[in-house]
């Protein structure tokens, strides 16, 4: 989940001390990933929180400790906070402190994504493959995808994303 805030002028220094209370009452939430804040200046606040599952951000959404929470952050901020919420491959085209938020176009995403998975599925099939031959298909299969997701995820899509900035972010 995505929140932009605009804290209200000469309010700065209180809503920061509102985001540490939150981002702890955050932290302790079941499920919880992680969080980043993103300051852009003036007084904007960009806070991305991550959960396991969608049923426990839901659980967040709804609980009473939010609730008293954002009740607080109206009083020190001005308009209405945007919220969006991310999932699956758009989590992929983060980038760490770049301050972008939305995810690029998905024709983009689709060709990123095929220029880091390709190679390597032909790599994982010529190295990982010939020795997984004695092994039923749809296990070899199996074991070959999730050795593919978990490159892409914590390696591949990480150094493509930073490679392909320019191009993803214009």
């Amino acid at each position: 989940m995505v929140v932009t805030r605009t804290a209200r002028p000469g309010r700065e220094a209180d809503y920061e001390s509102w985001l540490v209370r939150a981002i702890a009452a955050v932290r302790a939430f079941p499920g919880h990933l992680g969080v980043d804040v993103v300051r852009t200046p003036p007084r904007t606040y960009v806070v991305l929180f991550r959960y396991e599952t969608v049923d426990q951000l839901l659980a967040w959404e709804a609980s009473a400790e939010r609730k008293q929470l954002l009740l607080e952050a109206d009083s020190l901020t001005e308009g209405d906070p945007i919220v969006r919420k991310v999932m699956g491959m758009e989590t992929w085209f983060a980038l760490p402190n770049s301050g972008h938020i939305a995810p690029p176009p998905r024709w983009k995403m689709v060709v990123a994504t095929w220029l880091v998975a390709f190679p390597t599925l032909q790599l994982l099939n010529a190295t990982l493959g010939s020795l997984l031959v004695p092994i039923l298909p749809p296990l070899r299969s199996a074991i070959i995808g999730f050795s593919l997701v978990l490159f892409m995820t914590y390696a591949g899509m990480p150094v493509a994303t930073r490679a392909l900035r320019k191009w993803l972010f214009p």
